[in-house]
């Protein structure tokens, strides 16, 4: 269920990726939740969008240690509206976000903001690094959940690792 200032909308699809970076010796995961939702008819209006939500977490490293947990302003949320042809985009700092059941590359996530709540099961579809190679990460991250090959982007001075959620 996805409710807008109020106004219910319907999922296109919802997916997740995690972002992984070191800061000052501590690893930093980013959730990040990209949800659409499908046009729909208000006030004469045609009306679509998408919520895109970064969640920072501290001291993790598996995916098992996300689920049954809860978070509170700790990134932020962009809903990212298209009224008749128009896009408002607004962002919050101000959330609070429950993370459960997660199985099978599925994650089950309530969001809530003063003008949003979205309940959601999206898809966990990857994790990527600029920050490490593959043997720096496995001291920090369990890598299990995910295929052993990633795909490997050299950008600039930085090589990308995206690795993909295993089925």
């Amino acid at each position: 269920m996805i409710k807008i200032n109020n106004i219910k909308f319907e999922e296109k699809f919802s997916e997740a990726n995690i972002r992984y970076r070191v800061f000052e010796d501590n690893n930093v995961i980013t959730l990040i939740l990209n949800t659409e939702v499908y046009p729909s008819l208000f006030k004469d209006n045609v009306v679509s969008g998408g919520i895109e939500a970064k969640i920072d977490i501290e001291g993790i490293s598996s995916i098992k240690d996300l689920d049954n947990k809860s978070y509170k302003d700790n990134g932020n949320i962009t809903i990212s509206v298209n009224n008749d042809g128009v896009w408002e985009h607004e962002s919050y700092e101000k959330f609070k976000v429950e993370i459960k059941d997660i199985k099978n590359r599925k994650i089950k996530i309530s969001l809530k903001t003063d003008t949003l709540d979205l309940n959601t099961t999206a898809t966990l579809v990857s994790l990527y690094t600029t920050s490490t190679s593959r043997e720096k990460l496995l001291k920090k991250f369990d890598l299990d959940d995910f295929y052993d090959k990633p795909i490997i982007r050299k950008i600039n001075n930085s090589e990308v690792y995206k690795y993909f959620v295993k089925e």
